[in-house]
């Protein structure tokens, strides 16, 4: 799991007081904060800062950049970072709305209080708009806190494969398009070894032991098969390596 100390999250809102609220509660858990009140601004904290999520106003008041048109400019970009969109609640009651924000690349969102607004308006208050209450920015930090540790499970292998270790699913590009490969138990269990020790090399008994595989020449059929539906070319494989005397390791060919 990736240590929150670690993670830098841009939160990008047109609303002062929303960022400072924001701000606070993420600082308090340990997190990197950094913020925008602009899409343009929002962007180059994008690609100077790389942060490793984004909180942003669906809703942004930005004449030049909106909401959505950050979002799509993120993907656009290639960053694959999480997007957990802010909206008021009857935008989030908008299917059509909500599915253009999530085609164009959002992950997840949390809708303001648009409730505790209109009642701040009726009795001429400045309305606060939204996440106020400590259920609302727990929730929006048990957001992001889930999608980061999803972060932390995926693991992208160029252009080649991909895998969630905690889905348990693996996909691999084919004519431009990622399809899911299905493994046995087994083979996912040997990947799953592998990965965890990126670059070293496991045994050939501590495979055989973790992975319930009786014999070499079995751990040796069930490597050949994993890489077949891995590898672009089995016989050389970029990924799944073997060391030999000692047993396989997981890491980018030299």
């Amino acid at each position: 799991m990736k240590d929150s100390k670690h993670s830098k999250i841009l939160v990008i809102d047109d609303n002062p007081r929303v960022r400072s609220f924001i701000k606070s509660a993420l600082e308090e858990e340990g997190f990197v904060y950094i913020e925008a009140e602009d899409g343009w601004t929002a962007m180059s904290l994008v690609e100077e800062e790389s942060p490793d999520l984004v909180v942003l106003d669906i809703m942004l008041e930005d004449e030049r950049m909106g909401g959505l048109d950050v979002c799509k400019k993120i993907r656009e970009k290639g960053f694959r970072m999480p997007i957990i969109f802010l909206t008021v609640k009857d935008r989030a009651e908008e299917p059509f709305f909500m599915k253009r924000a999530f085609q164009l690349g959002g992950d997840d969102y949390i809708s303001k209080r648009e409730e505790l607004r209109k009642i701040e308006q009726r009795m001429g208050l400045v309305p606060s708009e939204l996440l106020e209450r400590k259920s609302d920015i727990d929730e929006l930090l048990a957001r992001i806190n889930a999608r980061l540790q999803k972060v932390d499970s995926e693991k992208e292998f160029g252009d080649n494969f991909r895998i969630d270790l905690t889905s348990r699913m693996v996909e691999k590009k084919h004519e431009g398009r990622w399809e899911e490969v299905h493994l046995t138990q087994t083979e996912f269990s040997l990947l799953e070894i592998l990965l965890r020790k990126p670059g070293s090399p496991v045994g050939k008994i501590e495979l055989m032991s973790q992975a319930g595989i009786d014999g070499e020449g079995s751990l040796q059929n069930h490597i050949m098969r994993l890489r077949r539906k891995l590898e672009s070319d089995p016989g050389m494989p970029e990924y799944i390596l073997t060391y030999h005397g000692i047993g396989y390791r997981f890491g980018k060919r030299e």
